[in-house]
């Protein structure tokens, strides 16, 4: 991963600042004018809290489905409705668009927006590759606009009730954490098993994120992926050649002796199934005087359980306190409108990928792999 393009610590500071100020050039006073480009599943969740937000008005919709674009807008009373990002970019003026396309989708669609000068909501991946990624900061910081990617696990009260206890010293020295997520991999689109898919990309990518957001940037990656089913049934009964690992180990060296691990797949059956609220734990730590474990995915958690060589297991940070995972341009919104720097940034999501980059590599070579990015952390300053 170290090449010619390796963007040191220094510049990541530099281009943290430039995006932090972005979001209120052009910004119509007290609202931010929203555009949205993919209006498939992901749209649902987004679009009904995007539409009772205060400071947001959501101007136009987009799909390559014309249909699906127009169903949205008769829902949410959206005025201008259009088949393709680059009319709606040449339609009434926005301060923001939301990218929910397809994972292939992300960079095309983001850079489009950036070029029309528009600050870019993005969800996750960043890009399906690095390269990519870096030309979307690159053109962000030239342009002073705002960039910024799902997932928002680190704004959940729970992550906050583990960030606060890993920095009390309640668990005394912590040098181990593991996450989980996964499900049986039925599906609704064949990009999901395609090259620049796969369950790290769509699922592994959460846990990576809140991982790093907690432990701090990854150093070196260690990965194993395999392909356990050669074929996949879409839920349309569809069937797709797999070309993307749906199988993923993922080792982040995060410095000062400090290891987690990543597991991810479309092989995980459970009683649960795909139930965000679950008294499963999927993101674990150890100390050397006690542990901690997040109760349901850092998607949708509902509780922390901690427990000390002072104190038994209890239950913490129950309350949600408005917080879902579909909220991630409101708090944008809210941030670009009240001129605060925010906690989702886009070089964490760039970190994150990288991370991922560096799993496939790993398992490509057989090797441990450098990660050369970086950013700003801790979170809470």
């Amino acid at each position: 991963m170290c090449d010619a393009h390796a963007i040191l610590r220094r510049d990541w500071i530099l281009t943290a600042t430039a995006l932090a100020a972005a979001p209120l050039a052009g910004q119509t006073a007290g609202k931010v004018k929203v555009g949205v480009v993919g209006c498939g599943s992901v749209a649902g969740p987004y679009l009904s809290r995007m539409a009772k937000a205060p400071y947001i008005e959501i101007v136009s919709a987009c799909d390559l489905i014309p249909e699906r674009a127009e169903k949205r807008a008769q829902r949410f009373g959206i005025p201008n409705v259009y088949p393709h990002v680059d009319q709606m970019l040449k339609g009434p003026s926005f301060d923001l668009l939301v990218n929910l396309t397809s994972m292939p989708a992300h960079f095309p669609v983001s850079m489009a927006g950036l070029e029309a000068g528009k600050s870019v909501w993005s969800e996750k991946p960043l890009a399906t590759a690095t390269a990519d990624a870096r030309k979307l900061l690159a053109f962000a910081r030239q342009k002073k606009l705002g960039l910024w990617c799902a997932p928002i696990t680190m704004l959940s009260p729970q992550f906050k009730f583990m960030d606060e206890t890993l920095r009390s010293g309640k668990l005394g020295k912590v040098t181990a954490a593991h996450g989980h997520y996964g499900h049986e991999g039925k599906l609704w689109s064949a990009w999901f098993f395609q090259k620049g898919g796969g369950s790290l990309f769509d699922l592994g990518v959460y846990n990576i994120t809140t991982l790093t957001a907690l432990l701090g940037p990854a150093k070196s990656v260690v990965g194993m992926m395999s392909i356990c089913e050669k074929r996949r049934e879409l839920t349309d009964k569809t069937v797709v050649e797999v070309e993307a690992p749906d199988n993923d180990m993922l080792i982040m060296d995060h410095g000062g002796g400090v290891l987690s691990h990543v597991q991810s797949g479309y092989n995980y059956g459970s009683a649960d199934g795909h139930a965000g609220k679950t008294d499963r734990y999927t993101i674990d730590f150890w100390g050397a005087e006690g542990e901690m474990h997040l109760c349901g995915y850092d998607w949708g958690p509902h509780g922390v359980d901690l427990a000390t060589a002072r104190e038994p297991r209890k239950r913490y940070a129950e309350d949600p306190a408005g917080y879902h995972w579909a909220n991630g341009v409101n708090y944008i919104a809210e941030c670009m409108v009240g001129g605060k720097p925010a906690l989702v940034t886009a070089e964490h999501a760039y970190h994150v990928l990288e991370v991922m980059e560096a799993c496939f590599e790993s398992d490509r070579t057989g090797r441990r792999v450098r990660i050369e990015s970086t950013f700003p952390w801790p979170l809470s300053g």
